[in-house]
Parts: structure tokens; sequence; C-alpha cells
């Protein structure tokens, strides 16, 4: 029965023994992985050789691991063996030979004791007894575990990503996720499997705790996206995170660290303008540290830690994002129409920016020879340039001005790309987001004519060598005729390596016939999406708001000048800018800049108002309702959906709707502490822009997640826990085969074979013996499902075997046997390779 598991001495000094014991500390834990790997394949085996003893078959030999024996020993008729490859293991019975030589299995055809000697419901039995002690293993295994108790990461959230499904739906910090579709949540690990294994493309229902109330059923529809480190598997995502401690875990490298007043890892937050800061009140006060004029601390001291923690004075400095004007540019993120330029905020210290010189707080003022870029452009440069040199000028965190070159690395199974972009016909511009929705047939141009074309082709690109120029318009691109846009980047984005035939019109009115190949795309393994709130250079100028001129581009200020002051205040940041801005709204103020060229101007700026300008909040409030609507259907980058009237694209689309109503009530929160209130406001049709609204500030220290303890009221109910943690972690296994396999939502690239397992088992094993008995269990129901996929060589495939038998009354010919045993053991190894070679590219690159 075989089984594949994918997934100091005397007399040393102590100066030798030093190198010893640093290797014993790195190796022990993946030793103990491999141990922890024997014990579950003994487990399975042991069921296997346990009922054959049962049905009187004889055993010839029961063996953990593959190939050679390494050590072993007889007892009876049975060779108990160790093999050198412990990646699996067998139990060999009488009458059952490998797929080499099936005939012999004929000359134990009278044998009594032989397996294909037994009735068919016996060896059912022998072949499914693997499976259910792998199950009942796990069970016993999350019984021990929630007997002990184990510390996880409980279901509140703590925060909520702007212009993610969870933002639009209206989920806030603080919430406690009880369920989903149906489906308790015992732990933020449950919340992060359900969401990724939800139907696709559909909405999934939440149901959750807010101030201790049940509230109304929530669905969120999951965006699909890969997350910014590429070596993690494409997947679906709301954009929430797990709740938080009051521990200061991380302090972002951009603050001081030898100042007094700046957070120390292991402080803890006591205070927050005047608010006292529990464990209740944690994921709605860590929004407000960005916001918050005085924070204090408790630190303990560290020669002294016993002594009682000082009361300490803190500054936390904000870090900006803001989110596009337009969601389908990329590009259009700006204040007022004043684009900031990015920072690093996450680089990858095994990824092509580390290599290529790129760290966390370099400002990116110049990429692939455009100066000042916005962050489409960024991201175009990397997504188009796989394996080729790409320059770079960046500002260090010290201010020094370095010059360089990076090469993003090619995404393997990532999106394809062509080096151009899509624009329509209509002048809509151009549609370069991931997820570009169908246009509805209101939308579409009307007529016979393309309803797209290329524009920015790369000199040297894929769609270049095609014969491909600007402006060419798509008439046929992969079997649809005048397809939109998205319907043009969808089709990009699936045919990675694979020729998409095109039929286009070139500008003298020729008909362009051609095929291009998307390549696989680039990544650099870093994240740029902070604001560099330090450099207040413009970048790109944002031409339009709401469809209406916007200041800047008014102003006619140029993309490249440094913003000086306002209303002859001279400012530093981004942070300040907005807070003049913010203060001025309705009115028109001078604005002082210096242009790309030198000197000085000054510009009259006019500052429009905005719902919350009106409300006079910040970023930092949230609108609860406007006109007594929690949401509205509006129109996002994503198509016409659902959204909640909080969020940007739902409070422009409101207001839009309302523009001309007077006293239009609007509930609120100034803060996410504070109370509701209502206001009345009268709606015009200069502030239905919330440029304010897309900007959110995020605090400049990272604390620690809130966990809870797992763990039974008393041993029925850690077998009640262990039995559902068994039963949730084997359908899921299913659900992800099932979407691999025919919805192919999942790629293969999220599988791991036992390099990857051993990795992260060994990672596990430090944590200690509770997360790695988990992990065990974990693997072991894992194992179950495999070994019993209707596939040949595994215990599934044989019990298909045997229910042919018993439905046909004779066995499968020996010929379909080998045949069919053949191919399950290529498949094997391909899959083994597959995912080996997988594993080392996601732990080495």
């Amino acid at each position: 029965m075989r089984d594949l598991l994918v997934l100091p001495a005397e007399g040393i000094s102590l100066l030798a023994a030093a190198p010893l014991v640093e290797l014993w500390s790195g190796t022990w834990p993946y030793l103990l992985m491999l141990l922890g790997f024997s014990l579950i394949v003994f487990v399975h085996e042991l069921g296997h050789f346990m009922v054959a003893k049962w049905a009187d078959v004889k055993v010839d030999r029961f063996a953990i691991g593959f190939g050679r024996e390494i050590f072993g020993f007889t007892r009876g008729e049975t060779r108990y063996s160790f093999n050198i490859l412990p990646l699996g293991g067998y139990v060999k019975m009488l009458g059952q030979e490998d797929f080499d030589d099936k005939s012999k299995e004929l000359q134990f055809g009278d044998d009594p004791r032989s397996f294909i000697n037994k009735p068919v419901g016996r060896r059912m039995a022998i072949v499914s007894a693997g499976v259910v002690m792998n199950v009942l293993f796990a069970c016993l295994v999350f019984m021990v575990v929630f007997l002990i108790g184990m510390e996880a990461i409980g279901t509140h959230i703590g925060f909520v990503e702007p212009d993610s499904p969870a933002d639009r739906a209206g989920l806030l910090p603080g919430d406690k996720i009880v369920r989903i579709n149906g489906e308790r949540m015992l732990e933020f690990r449950d919340v992060t499997m359900a969401i990724q294994l939800a139907p696709p493309h559909e909405g999934v229902e939440f149901l959750v705790e807010r101030g201790g109330k049940l509230q109304p059923p929530v669905y969120v529809k999951p965006d699909y996206r890969r997350p910014e480190s590429t070596r993690d598997a494409r997947r679906q995502v709301i954009g929430i995170l797990y709740g938080f401690s009051r521990e200061v875990m991380v302090v972002s490298p951009f603050l001081d660290r030898s100042r007094e007043d700046t957070p120390h890892v292991g402080d803890l937050i006591a205070e927050v303008d005047g608010t006292t800061v529990t464990d209740e009140n944690i994921n709605q006060m860590r929004d407000m540290l960005a916001y918050a004029h005085e924070v204090y601390v408790e630190r303990k001291d560290a020669s002294n830690p016993t002594a009682p923690p000082r009361r300490v004075r803190v500054r936390i400095e904000p870090l900006v994002a803001i989110w596009p004007s337009d969601s389908r540019d990329r590009g259009s993120i700006n204040v007022l129409g004043l684009g900031p330029l990015m920072r690093f905020d996450a680089v990858d210290a095994s990824g092509r920016a580390s290599l290529g010189g790129l760290e966390v707080g370099d400002t990116i003022l110049g990429f692939d020879d455009v100066d000042f870029p916005d962050y489409a452009q960024i991201t175009r440069s990397i997504r188009d340039n796989p394996e080729r040199d790409v320059a770079y000028v960046v500002q260090k965190a010290d201010g020094r001005i370095v010059e360089g070159f990076v090469r993003p690395k090619r995404v393997r199974f990532g999106a394809g790309t062509i080096q151009a972009l899509c624009e329509s016909v209509n002048g809509a511009g151009i549609e370069d987001h991931d997820e570009t929705p169908e246009e509805p047939p209101s939308t579409a141009p009307t007529g016979t004519g393309p309803r797209a074309k290329f524009a920015k082709v790369r000199i040297g690109g894929s769609a270049a060598r095609a014969g491909i120029a600007n402006g060419d318009r798509i008439v046929h691109l992969a079997g649809i005729d005048r397809p939109s846009c998205g319907q043009v980047n969808a089709a990009i984005r699936n045919a990675a390596g694979r020729a998409l035939p095109v039929v286009g019109l070139k500008a003298d009115g020729s008909t362009l016939l051609t095929s291009v190949v998307p390549e696989e795309s680039g990544s650099l393994d870093a994240s740029y999406m902070l604001v560099a709130d330090d450099v207040l250079r413009v970048g790109r100028i944002v031409e339009s708001l709401a469809g209406r001129p916007s200041p800047a581009a008014k102003a006619g200020i140029p993309s490249g000048s440094r913003i000086l002051r306002v209303e002859e205040k001279p400012i530093r940041t981004w942070v300040e800018l907005i807070g003049l801005f913010r203060e001025h709204a309705g009115t028109t103020v001078s604005l002082a800049y210096e242009p790309p060229q030198g000197g000085e101007a000054v510009a009259p700026f006019e500052i429009p108002r905005s719902l919350r300008t009106l409300l006079e909040v910040g970023p930092e409030a949230r609108i609860l309702s406007i006109d007594g609507q929690p949401t509205v259907t509006a129109r996002t980058g994503r198509g016409m959906e659902e959204v909640h009237v909080g969020y940007h694209e739902g409070t422009r689309s409101f207001l839009t709707e309302l523009i001309g109503r007077r006293q239009v009530p609007v509930a609120y929160r100034a803060n996410p502490l504070s109370p509701v209130l209502t206001a009345h406001v009268d709606v015009t049709e200069d502030m239905v822009d919330p440029w304010l609204g897309r900007i959110t500030f995020a605090p400049s220290v990272d604390i620690g997640p809130e966990t809870t303890l797992l763990k039974g009221a008393n041993a029925l109910d850690a077998i009640r826990i262990g039995a559902h943690k068994t039963y949730q972690f084997i359908l899921n296994v299913y659900i992800i085969i099932k979407r691999m396999v025919f919805s192919r939502t999942i790629g293969l690239e999220s599988m791991s074979g036992p390099l990857g397992i051993v990795s992260i088992g060994g990672q596990i094993a430090r944590a200690g013996l509770v997360e790695f008995l988990y992990f065990l269990a974990i693997i072991s129901a894992n194992l179950a499902v495999i070994n019993f996929l209707p596939l040949p060589i595994v215990d599934g495939g044989l019990m298909v075997f045997l229910l042919i038998e018993k439905i046909k009354g004779s066995p499968v010919s020996l010929r379909v046997q080998v045949a069919t045993q053949m191919i399950g053991l290529f498949l094997i190894i391909g899959v083994f390779l597959f995912v080996t070679y997988n594993d080392a590219l996601r732990l080495w690159g």
C-alpha cells in the first residue's frame, strides 16, 4: 500500500563547540519536522497494517519512506524497514505487487492469505484504513491542542484597507466576525481561509458584532488579485486585517529611534488625545494614532524589568496614502489635481528591488526614463520589463540622490503583458487596471466601428514586434469582435505565452493582420504605495476631477514643481498642505511654487468644498448614511456595484444624484469612537467630489495582533472543536483541488511539496509544541484527502478499481491496471517536481 506525501562530545573545546551549537540550533526544527512527517506516514500505514492483520492478509513489509533501506528488523512474517527517502511509505501485502510485476499476483490467487483472494469488502476496508487513521489522528491531535489551549489571532477586524471590498461594503475596525457564509469563525485563520475559498465572483455573507450587538448580514464581493509580494499566489481578498493589541511591535524606519519621544518596540499604547486605550477599544484607537495630538505609552525599563513602567509622551508621524480619483486610472492619485511622488514602503530583502539597491523610504524621482512618475507609470514599467534593466533615480531617506538600475523578475504563471496599453476610442481614457469591467450596453460606443485602440506601445515590446503601433484601432482580438478595453485587457492578462490573433485598422485606413504573444509580467517584490510626505514636489497633474477641471490644472501648475507656501504660510509636507487645503475649503488661496526650471511663481488656487469639509471632519471620520441610505449602486473600477456611501465612489455617486437638494441629512462619526451625529447639508455641484475622503493617514508604528486562547471547556468540548477543525480542513482541501482543476480560480503555484512543508514546519516548530502539533494535524488531514483522490497508485485509485470489480463482478484487467498506474506514476512525479520547483522559487527566488 504505497502513499506519497506531497505536501557536544567529550573533549571538544567550547570554542570548537560553538559552531556545532549554532548548527544544531538551525537544524533541529527541520529534523523535528521530518520526524513529524514520519509519524504521520507511520499512522497512515499502521491503519493499512492493522486492518490487513484483522482480515488475515499476510504482510511482507511495513516500510516508512522509499528507496534503499537504512535500517530495519524482522518480527514474525513481516519486515519493518526505515528507508532513505522519508516522503511516504507503504505496506507490502502478499498478492499485491508493483505495477511492473503485476503478473506475480496470479501466483497467489489460491493462497487464502493473499490480498487479492479476500472479498472486495475486506480489501476496501484495508485500502481505506490509512485515510481513516489520518482523519482520526488529526482529530486526536486537534483535541490535544484544544485541551492544552492554543494562542490564536482573534476574529476582530483591526484594519480596513481603503478602496477595498470591505471598505465599500461598510465593514469597520472593531467589528467581530461571527460567521462567514453561515460557518462559525473561531480564529482569524478561519476568516482568511473562508474568504479565499468562497465561490469566486460572488458575494460573501458576513455576520458581525459591532459594539456588542449583532448587525444585519453584510455582503462583500472579494477582489481576485495578487498581493504586493509576488512570492505569494494570486488569491481572493477583501482588504481586512486582524485585530490588534496595545503593544508596539514595529517602528517605521522613517522615525528617529534615538529620540525619547519616538515609540519603542515593546511600548504599550496607554492614552490617545485624553482617551484611555484598553484592550476593548484598541482596534478603533489604532486608526486614531495617525491623527492624534497627544499619545502616551507605558515603557518598561530594560535594565530593571521588575520596576513599574514609565508613562512617556510620544510623537507618531502619519504615513499618507491617497487613492485614485478615477478608478479606471491608477495614476490619478492626487490632492486637488496635484499628484505626489511615491515612496517604497516595503522591500523584500531577497527580491529584485533590494538587489538593485532600492530600500524602504526611497522616494521615486525617476523611473524608466520618466521624470517624477506616478504610481501607474511605475507599475507599467515594472510589469512590461521582465528581465530587462530599468533605470531609476531615487531620493534616499537621508536626502541623497541615487541613480541605478533594477531588473524586474519574470513572474511565473503571472498575468500577460504586451508592453502596450488599451485606450477607449470614445475618449474615455486609458484603462490600465487589473480588473477592468465590461462596458454595459448603455455606455458602449454606438455604431459599428472599433471601441478600443492601442496606446503607448513600447519600442521593442511584444506589441511593437507584432507590428502594432500607437493609435491602431482594434477590430477583432482573440475571437471577440469590437472588443472593449476590458475585454482586451482580460484577454492579454490570461494569455501569457500564447498567441492572440489581432485584426486592426491603421491610421492610414489599411488593415492590420497579426498575432501578438503576451509575455509574463515583471515584479520587484516591493510596494510603493506611500506618499513621499516630506518631498513636496508634484509629479503628475491630474487634469479633471468629477468631470470638472481640477484646481491644479486651472492654476497652471506644471509637473515637477515644488510647493512652497499657501497664503504666505511656508509648508514642507503633504500633511501640512492637506491641512491648509481643508482649512481654506470653499475659497481661493495664493499658492507659491518653484517650477522645474527654477525661480518662483504664484497662482490662485481654488479649493472646493466637500462633504467632509462641510461637516468639519477629516479623513478619520466615518460617514454612516446620506439621506437615510447606507449604500448606493455606483460605477467603480470594477463596474456597477453596491457600495457604502462612506466610500469615496459611493459618496460622489450619491451626491451627484442629490445636486440641488437642500437640508439633506448625513449621519456620521467624527472619529471611530465618537457618538453618531447628524447634520443637514445643501448639495451643490461644486462639492460632490470627495477629495478629502480619498486621503487616509496610517500610523508609523505597527502594534501586535490581538490573541485569544482557543481551548475547550472540557474534553468533550475539545473533541467537538477538533472534529470541526478536521472537517473544515478536509473540506477546504477538496475545494482547493476543485478550484485548481476545474474553475482554475486558484493557481497551481499555491501548492507546496515536501520542501515547502518542511520549511514551514521548521519555522512553526520554533514557535512552540502546541503550534507544531496543530500543523501536524493539518498535514494529516491533507494527507487523508490527497491519498483518497481517484488517482492511480494512491489509495483512491485502488478503491476505484475495487468499486469497478464490485459492480462488474470481476477484477479490472492487469493491462488496464499497469497502464493506469504508469500514468499515475508519471503524474505524481510531475507534480512532485513542479511543487518542489515552486517551493524553491518561493524560498530562494
